[in-house]
């Protein structure tokens, strides 16, 4: 079991709410957007944390998918022909009738200001704040690469797609300021994984 400390961060604005969840894994239907455009969608890969920021438990988890419907089965979306510019003048009711969900992979938790990476005690509650994690939580969320192992286990997506776009998050937001700790952690993912790395780093190079 792996622990880290963790510094008191200022208060983001939440990005989702939860509507469902489990030990392992979490669904949030994304906040704002509304009236002439969409909700900001987390990207695939992207870190999230829930609970408000003087909860007891903060849940860290990684974007694995996004997916945009209607709000109910009666206000089912159709083609319209029309681009959001001229949606957003002849027909702004669409956005209304349209949410937004987020699934994403537990991989780890901290209490009493110390980040561990392993699964947490109890899943997030229904309702709770999800918001986009720091780069200092991610620096110690994945310093010891056992997130890539609970993203392993996500079958819904290819999980090399998904390692490399965790890998590329992680850098971008973590390590991308420093090019001889990003080359470490690059490094270091590739010996924790060593099966998938080719294609990993294939797909990392790639984008």
């Amino acid at each position: 079991m792996k622990t880290n400390r963790l510094q008191p961060t200022e208060e983001l604005k939440p990005v989702a709410e939860v509507i469902n969840s489990s030990i392992t894994e979490f669904k949030a239907e994304c906040l704002g957007g509304g009236g002439l455009d969409f909700p900001v969608k987390p990207r695939f890969g992207s870190f999230l944390k829930v609970g408000e920021p003087d909860a007891p438990l903060h849940i860290f988890a990684v974007t694995f998918n996004v997916l945009t419907g209607p709000l109910d089965n009666v206000h089912k979306p159709s083609a319209l022909g029309l681009t959001r510019a001229q949606l957003q003048i002849e027909q702004p009711q669409v956005f209304s009738l349209l949410k937004t969900e987020v699934s994403a992979c537990i991989v780890g938790h901290s209490q009493n200001g110390k980040i561990y990476t392993h699964l947490p005690p109890q899943p997030p509650d229904v309702h709770d704040f999800v918001f986009e994690a720091k780069g200092d939580e991610v620096a110690l969320l994945t310093k010891d690469f056992e997130f890539l192992r609970h993203l392993a286990q996500i079958t819904q997506v290819p999980d090399d797609e998904l390692l490399s776009a965790t890998i590329r998050e992680a850098c971008a937001l973590a390590y991308g300021q420093d090019r001889l700790l990003e080359r470490d952690f690059l490094v270091g993912a590739g010996r924790f994984y060593p099966i998938r790395i080719e294609q990993i780093m294939t797909n990392f190079c790639q984008c």
